[in-house]
């Protein structure tokens, strides 16, 4: 979490791999495992969740891994995960097919579920809290996020 939990740190991550835009928007996500199922999604996912920059380029994510015994918590969170810096992916904003933000449950506003969904046929499917005390910076960069893509 040290690596990721200043705008400063994030801004010299996404900088490192020539991922910053003119308008960024850096908040943290978790894998919503119970979206994603199956040993070959384990593959094609090897993430426990992802530190996100949403800019007019697309979407650069870094890979975030938890410990162990995380997945025994229903819903993790990313101060307990370590960065994986060799992981980086960028998804075109060209390859967007489709992002879509509801409610992760009825009665529980405070959590949303994202679906990022790709020409190519990969879907990332996330879930984030709104408000992440850990990261400053979370929480203004996800409403913005929520905002530009209409959640619900």
């Amino acid at each position: 979490m040290e690596e990721f939990n200043t705008i400063e740190k994030v801004k010299a991550l996404f900088e490192s791999v020539n991922g910053l835009g003119n308008s960024n928007l850096f908040f943290v996500a978790c894998q919503d495992k119970a979206k994603v199922t199956g040993a070959a999604a384990g593959m094609e996912y090897p993430y426990d969740g992802l530190l996100i920059n949403s800019n007019e380029n697309g979407l650069g994510m870094f890979y975030l891994k938890a410990g162990a015994l995380s997945g025994l918590v229903t819903l993790s969170s990313p101060s307990k995960m370590t960065l994986d810096k060799a992981n980086y992916i960028f998804i075109p904003a060209g390859n967007i097919k489709n992002i879509t933000i509801k409610k992760f449950a009825l009665l529980n506003s405070k959590v949303k579920r994202i679906s990022i969904d790709t020409l190519d046929g990969k879907s990332h499917k996330l879930y984030a809290r709104i408000e992440e005390k850990d990261f400053p910076y979370h929480q203004n960069n996800f409403n913005a996020f929520m905002e530009k893509y209409g959640s619900k």
